[in-house]
């Protein structure tokens, strides 16, 4: 694609893998975006704050690699970019926008609460927001999740989207650690 690429840092659930999330990717990549997954915090005892904070950082780093001569992305990302996450990468992105106010977009899949709470952070994130959940969702329930998070949520422009018939896993490829979830 001819210009600048928005970048997106994408954070993936519980003890699950970038490559479950080949749909998402292909899907942006598609359309001229640049898309990173932070792999930190895979085990089963992460750290939702530092997941959060990775999130950002890469970002970050991603965006600014578009002002380095040295890097091939040079002169090709944008200022606008996006934290998304699913499950636990979609509560850290609740946390990774509270973080990092620069961070000029969020959408999240299935969110799961988080520590510290992402239902909390959500009221400091006032940045265009989009969040997905699945009606059947028996792992991070609507109700309990998804939906207090975005009525905390603080931007102007929010949207809540239900996939009828949804499931948790759904909002990824698949995947056996999500199944087994």
């Amino acid at each position: 694609y001819p210009g600048k690429a928005p970048v997106i840092s994408f954070g993936h659930g519980f003890v699950m893998t970038y490559d479950a999330y080949a749909n998402i990717r292909d899907a942006v990549v598609a359309n001229g975006y640049i898309i990173a997954f932070p792999t930190t915090e895979g085990s089963f005892s992460p750290s939702h704050s530092e997941f959060g904070k990775d999130l950002a950082f890469v970002l970050r780093e991603v965006t600014a690699l578009g002002a380095q001569t040295t890097s091939v992305l040079y002169g090709k990302t944008d200022t606008n970019n996006c934290v998304m996450g699913h499950s636990m990468g979609g509560g850290a992105a609740f946390l990774a926008r509270s973080y990092d106010p620069s961070i000029k977009a969020m959408v999240t899949f299935a969110a799961a609460e988080t520590t510290p709470s992402a239902i909390s952070a959500a009221s400091s994130v006032n940045a265009p927001s989009l969040v997905f959940a699945g009606e059947n969702d028996c792992v991070t329930a609507p109700s309990t999740n998804q939906r207090p998070m975005y009525d905390a949520l603080t931007a102007a422009c929010k949207h809540y989207i239900t996939i009828k018939g949804g499931s948790h896993c759904q909002m990824a490829g698949a995947s056996t650690t999500c199944s087994f979830g």
